[in-house]
């Protein structure tokens, strides 16, 4: 017990960089599972993509592909994560946007690897990026590496009633040469978000050596989403996506708060 408190503490001391995040307005990911010689990324050093079948908490969602379509156990889980929110408290800057269409963006693209001569899996970073062009200056100062990226907000208002409330959003975001559009609804029941929101991941920074981070949020609700995931592009990446056997998107969290750590 005291080594455990021993590793926490030395973690507390590595992520000496923090983002505070407040107003979660929604927050999904989308699960994918990717044929890793079929995609060309440049992966942290050390790290080598994990067959879905080694990995023992793998996704109930990609369990069940696995299960039903064993062709698919060697291939890699990934995962394309997008949280908006309303502030992001930088130090003394202040990111902020009510306007649920301008909200900043923090987004994540991980694979599961592992790293070194364990396989204990782990969430390795191929792109982390944003929307926002003050939040990748922020980061470049502590050489975290966020990239701004194209990415937008829209709502699809009622054709047959122009007054009414919109009946979706359509979310677009563009990572390489390859476009990603979710568009739905969240569906009306929403249960109480259980517990908290938690990914840790490895990658390299734009200085010398790996870097670590820590993204935690304590959303107040989860709802299911209801739409489609279309992906546009000729490039690795797009043909990577659209020939995972799943694209599963949701559920959204909402509201609460929450911080971004990151260092050595």
């Amino acid at each position: 017990m005291a080594a455990q408190g021993e590793g926490k503490e030395q973690e507390e001391q590595d992520l000496n960089r923090v983002w505070r995040i407040q107003g979660l307005q929604t927050g999904f990911c989308v699960e994918l599972m990717l044929d890793p010689a079929k995609l060309d990324v440049a992966m942290p050093r050390g790290a080598r993509p994990l067959r879905a079948d080694a990995i023992q908490d793998l996704s109930p969602v990609l369990r069940n592909v696995v299960a039903q379509q064993p062709e698919f156990a060697s291939w890699t889980p990934s995962r394309i994560c997008m949280y908006y929110m309303q502030t992001v408290d930088v130090g003394s800057l202040r990111v902020s946007e009510r306007d649920p269409q301008k909200a900043p963006m923090l987004g994540v693209w991980t694979i599961s690897a592992a790293e070194g001569a364990g396989n204990a899996p782990q969430d390795v970073v191929l792109r982390l990026f944003t929307n926002s062009g003050r939040l990748e200056r922020a980061a470049e100062v502590s050489g975290l590496d966020l990239r701004k990226v194209e990415s937008e907000v829209k709502n699809l208002p009622n054709e047959d009633d122009p007054s009414a409330p919109p009946i979706g959003v359509r979310r677009s975001v563009k990572l390489r040469k390859t476009t990603l559009t979710w568009e739905g609804r969240q569906v009306d029941d929403s249960t109480k978000a259980n517990g908290a929101v938690t990914v840790v991941w490895r990658a390299d920074s734009k200085r010398r050596g790996p870097m670590t981070a820590r993204l935690a949020l304590t959303p107040e609700w989860t709802k299911g989403m209801a739409g489609s995931l279309r992906v546009e592009g000729d490039d690795d990446f797009a043909e990577a996506v659209k020939a995972s056997p799943i694209r599963f998107v949701g559920p959204a969290v909402m509201g609460g708060s929450g911080e971004l750590a990151f260092g050595r």
